[in-house]
């Protein structure tokens, strides 16, 4: 028998074996897989096709979540990087489309609408709007999975920040936003800029929920 040298074979690696019902999905990757998954599937796209703006824009929202949800600094550093990938092309077909952007806090007669973005449905909780320390409105509710508007009505102009409280414990895995519409983009420093027409101006990082 001739002997091979300078030739190394893989070890054998011993097969998984998942019962019946399993299903991967993003839901039981971690961010760290899911963003190094994506981002080797960005290198095969076509950046000029506008038909993948819809798929992108998804993608970011998916992102964002799970960025809400772990806050991996990996997340935070290689997202960056992926938005400096998206084009100048794809971003332009974003102009006159709605979205819910992420914000810490909300502005009574401000003319925007706030929601409450929810992963599950959640029943009998109580929002809270705060001014600093003091409550000045609770509102009883039950959350739907996905968008549940938020009433402001009655409150005076100001900035007051949301709690969401089930029991006695804070819910954390609930997300504040605010519906507008995108007026022009840009790029700055590599990073994907929107204006929006209530005069504010987001990062596309920002968006949390599309569809609206």
């Amino acid at each position: 028998m001739s002997h091979i040298s300078g030739v190394n074979l893989p070890a054998e690696r011993e097969p998984k074996i998942v019962g019946p019902d399993y299903v991967q999905s993003v839901d039981n990757l971690t961010a760290e897989d899911f963003m190094k998954i994506y981002l080797e599937t960005l290198r095969f796209q076509d950046p000029f096709r506008q038909q993948d703006l819809s798929k992108s824009v998804e993608d970011i929202v998916r992102l964002n979540q799970i960025r809400f949800f772990t806050d991996m600094k990996f997340f935070v550093e290689t997202f960056t990087s992926w938005m400096n990938q998206i084009t100048f092309m794809q971003s332009i077909s974003l102009i006159g489309k709605s979205f819910v952007f992420a914000t810490d806090a909300v502005e009574p007669n401000s003319g925007l609408e706030y929601y409450l973005v929810s992963t599950e449905e959640i029943d009998s909780v109580k929002v809270q709007i705060l001014e600093g320390e003091e409550v000045v409105k609770e509102i009883s509710t039950d959350l739907k999975k996905g968008l549940n508007s938020l009433d402001l009505s009655d409150l005076p102009p100001g900035k007051y920040t949301v709690k969401v409280v089930s029991g006695d414990v804070e819910v954390t895995d609930v997300m504040l936003g605010f519906k507008d519409r995108v007026s022009s983009v840009g790029i700055l420093g590599g990073e994907l800029l929107l204006d929006l027409e209530s005069g504010k101006q987001v990062s596309a990082g920002q968006i949390i929920y599309v569809g609206v």
